[in-house]
């Protein structure tokens, strides 16, 4: 059984998941990642060159890779679960665990990161807002959610422990 941490861009994936994998001494992957070395190429590259279509087949193809892991704790983009297939994939073996943060919570984090293609453009917090609530509903499917705001990632790490030990020693 994985882990797998899910939520909008800024809830903080990937340092919470290193986090909490570091805690459990297991492995740790995160998917954009592992789509820029399968890439050979940045999250950004990919979109400007290829278009968000090419990176989520990307993406697609990572996570059914990795979907067979096991006692690994597994961070997807924000918009991973918006294929019905990666959901699928994911939740065969996985804990689905959504990490949620107010807007201008993740307006802050995210001030000084240049490198969110889906940022680009129009009004910053307007598109944030449009991007969160389309993705809402699909947030909403994963059994674990976790609120981020106001909290240190030791201190998130540790919620999201708690909430999947009973299932991850099952």
């Amino acid at each position: 059984m994985n882990i797998v941490l899910t939520g909008f861009m800024g809830t903080g994936k990937s340092v919470v998941g290193r986090h909490v994998a570091q805690e459990l001494r297991t492995p740790f992957i995160d998917i954009d990642i592992a789509i820029t070395k399968k890439a050979g190429a940045s999250i950004k590259d990919i979109f400007v060159t290829k278009g968000e279509p090419a990176f989520r087949a990307f993406e697609s193809e990572v996570i059914a890779e990795l979907a067979s892991q096991d006692k690994t704790v597994i961070a997807t983009g924000g918009g991973a679960l918006l294929d019905p297939k990666n959901l699928e994939n994911l939740q065969k073996n996985g804990i689905l665990v959504c990490l949620t943060a107010r807007v201008g919570t993740l307006l802050e984090r995210l001030k000084e990161d240049l490198t969110r293609p889906l940022l680009a453009g129009e009004n910053v917090e307007q598109k944030m807002e449009r991007l969160m609530q389309e993705r809402q509903s699909i947030y909403k499917l994963c059994p674990i959610q976790v609120d981020t705001d106001g909290k240190t990632i030791a201190q998130v790490a540790k919620e999201i422990i708690e909430k999947v030990l009973p299932k991850w020693t099952a």
